[in-house]
Formats: structure tokens, C-alpha cells, sequence
């Protein structure tokens, strides 16, 4: 969900335990079986140093093979061990379905990307001059309400009752702190929590209705939703890291209206393998829409070949999102030119909200796509 994103992947300049398994079930013979021990040793040894409670990583390159590792525990206090499919919270990647729904209602004509925001919150600061597409591109110069403060509160009170329209209410009181919309390429939460907002507005439904009817059903995303309580089904647990305690904390149930929009989204590995590909290629969009889509500005101090489209990132080659919120850190690119698509989610995302699942994501690609990564 949080700030950092993205640019906890800037751990690539500093460049899974017990209970673990390896699942060859998804590996084609045709990819080596040096590459799949190499795969392997490194994510063990990696779970290692990290301290993470389970990690699995799907992977497909056409032609090639696939690779799937399921590594280590879904519950520290039973030992239950992680499955494939475990359901877990997709943070951020949940910006990527607000941001294709948005686009879908752009080509049913019910809104324009250079709409203001003054359309539907004419109190909002600068709400003249932010558009559509500046919250689709973090360019609205808005302060973020998902602030430290906020994550410090809600780390304490996971539970805690503040809706979508709290948060936005909390980043209209930082008017004082806005940029002028269009210069700058600045990731805040609150974009999409705003865009939420309209997305219900214009489509006349619950966001759960909306991305089921047009993203979820057309792709037979049959393990993926948008939820309306405080807990996560299946066996799978969240975990953060408490130093002062040195024990994890379990963070498997909280409140989703603090993400909302920019991060409240459950999913499978399948069904996000199954997305990446649909999200990347347009098979959602008019071809128009989808090309601009794509057009991406680096993101404020970053690296240049980190930037961000409308809803969606490029790492690189790389086209997808990844995310994090208590408990879970995950990754979902594609590669176009290898039609490959890889996916890893990580049970452990801290306080400080750095991302457990960048490092896996920077080594993975480095080793089997040197081509491609500029890291």
C-alpha cells in the first residue's frame, strides 16, 4: 500500500526456514536443472538472512519453463506450512484494478481523464486543477494522508475506524503542503483512494461489484476480490517484525478501508499470473487507451527506468506493480519481450514498511534475465 513501494526496490544498490518445501510441480523439464538449484539455494538462503516467515514465487516464460517455489510457513504458532495458493493481501497491486476500472468507464464515455477532480469533491484544495489523469499518474501534487503518523496509528490499532472518506479528509487538510498538479511524479495513496471514490460514483456500484463485473469475471479470476470485513480467509498469516519484543506480530487482521482503493485488494499467485499478463497487453482497453496508459514519467527521485502510467509501473523492461502492507510484501511484472510473467509474495512487511520482496524480485530477474535488468 505504502510510499515506499517502489523505491524499496533501491535495495538493488545493496546488490527463505524451517518447515520450508520446493513445489517442482509447475517446472517444465525443458528449464535447466542447474537454474531451477540455483532458484532454489538462493531463495532458501535468502529466507535465511531475512527472517521470513514464507515466501512463494511463481514464475512462466514461454518456451522456456516455469518455476514454482513454495517455501515456509503460513501460521508461526501451528507450523503450518505455506500452499500455492494461499489468499493474501495484494497492497499496492490493488491500484492497478482501480486504475483499469477508471480507464474502462474513460472508454464507456462516462468520464474523460482530463476531467477535474472539482467534478465530484468541489472542496477538495486545487480540486480546479487536479484531473483524472493526474491521479492516475501520482501527479496531482496532493499530500498523502497515509503518512508515518498514519501508519504508526494503524499499526498500534489495526482495527481502527477510518474510512475512505477520512483519509481524504485527512490529506485535504494538508493543503498547505500540496505542489502544484502536473510537475511531479510523487506517489501518494490518496490519488487512488480518490479514485475509488469516483470509480463508485460514475459506475453506480460497490467497488467489489465493479472490478468483479469488469476485471475479476472476464479474466476467470475466481480467488480474487475486494473486501468488506477486517479478516483474510484461508490459513495464511501476516506477520511484522517487532524489535523492541524480538518476535513477529501477527498482523493477519486489519482494517481494509485505510488502503481502500490503493491497497485493500486479496489474490492468489494464479489469479495475479493470470492478471499480469491481461494488465500489461490492454485485454482490458481500447488500444488508444492502453497506449497511453503506458506512457510513464519517472517517479520523483528515482532512477529513470522506474516510472509510473496511468495505474501501472515499468521497473525497466519490466510492466506490473508490487505492494506492501502489514503483514505481506509482493511482487507482479511482466516481461513483454519474454511474454514472462513472475509473481512472489512474502508473509512479513514491518513498521518501517520496506519491502520483503523487492530483493527476490531484483535477484530473480538479474539471474535469469541479464538482458532485460538494469540493476
Amino acid at each position: 500500500m505504502h510510499k515506499k513501494i517502489l523505491w524499496t526496490a533501491l535495495a538493488l544498490f545493496a546488490v527463505i526456514v524451517s518447515s520450508a518445501r520446493h513445489s517442482d510441480a509447475g517446472a517444465s523439464a525443458r528449464l535447466a536443472d542447474d537454474t531451477i538449484k540455483q532458484l532454489d539455494d538462493f531463495i532458501a538462503k535468502h529466507m535465511q538472512e531475512k527472517n521470513l516467515p514464507g515466501v512463494v514465487v511463481a514464475m512462466s516464460v514461454p518456451g522456456e519453463g516455469d518455476y514454482i517455489a513454495v517455501k515456509g510457513q503460513a501460521n508461526l504458532a501451528t507450523g503450518r506450512v505455506r500452499e500455492l495458493n494461499d489468499p493474501f493481501r495484494i497492497a499496492s497491486i490493488t491500484k492497478t484494478f482501480i486504475g483499469t476500472a477508471i480507464l474502462q468507464s474513460v472508454d464507456q464515455g462516462k468520464l474523460r481523464t482530463s476531467d477535474p477532480l472539482s467534478r465530484w469533491y468541489p472542496e477538495f484544495p486545487n480540486a480546479d486543477s487536479i484531473t483524472v489523469d493526474d491521479l492516475l499518474r501520482m501527479r496531482s501534487g496532493i499530500a498523502d494522508s497515509a503518512d508515518q503518523a498514519l501508519l504508526q496509528e494503524w499499526y498500534a490499532k489495526p482495527l481502527m475506524d477510518v474510512s475512505a472518506a477520512g483519509m481524504i479528509k485527512r490529506a485535504a487538510a494538508k493543503a498547505a503542503q500540496f505542489e502544484p498538479p502536473g510537475r511531479k511524479t510523487v506517489y501518494a495513496n490518496v490519488n487512488f483512494m480518490l479514485l475509488e471514490e469516483i470509480l463508485k460514483k460514475v459506475s453506480g456500484r460497490s467497488t467489489g461489484d465493479q472490478l468483479s463485473h469488469g476485471i475479476f469475471t472476464p479474466l476467470g479470476m475466481k480467488h480474487t476480490w475486494y473486501p468488506t470485513n477486517n479478516g483474510l480467509p484461508g490459513h495464511l498469516h501476516g506477520y511484522s517484525w517487532n524489535a523492541q519484543t524480538g518476535k513477529f506480530d501477527d498482523k493477519t487482521v486489519l482494517n481494509p478501508n485505510i488502503p481502500g482503493g490503493a491497497g485493500a485488494v486479496i489474490s492468489t499467485m494464479s489469479d495475479l499470473k493470470t492478471y499480469a499478463e491481461a494488465l500489461c497487453t490492454g485485454r482490458l482497453l481500447k488500444p488508444d487507451t492502453h497506449k497511453a496508459r503506458l506512457a510513464t514519467q519517472p517517479l520523483e527521485g528515482l532512477p529513470d527506468f522506474i516510472g509510473y502510467g496511468e495505474g501501472i509501473a515499468k521497473f525497466g523492461h519490466f510492466c506490473g506493480h508490487n505492494g506492501t502492507i502489514f503483514g505481506f510484501s509482493s511482487e507482479m511484472w511482466y516481461l513483454p519481450e519474454k511474454d514472462a510473467v513472475i509473481v512472489i509474495n512474502v508473509n512479513r512487511l514491518d513498521l518501517d514498511d520496506q519491502s520483503q520482496s523487492a530483493d527476490l524480485f531484483l535477484a530473480i530477474t538479474k539471474m535469469l534475465f541479464p538482458a532485460y535488468v538494469q540493476w
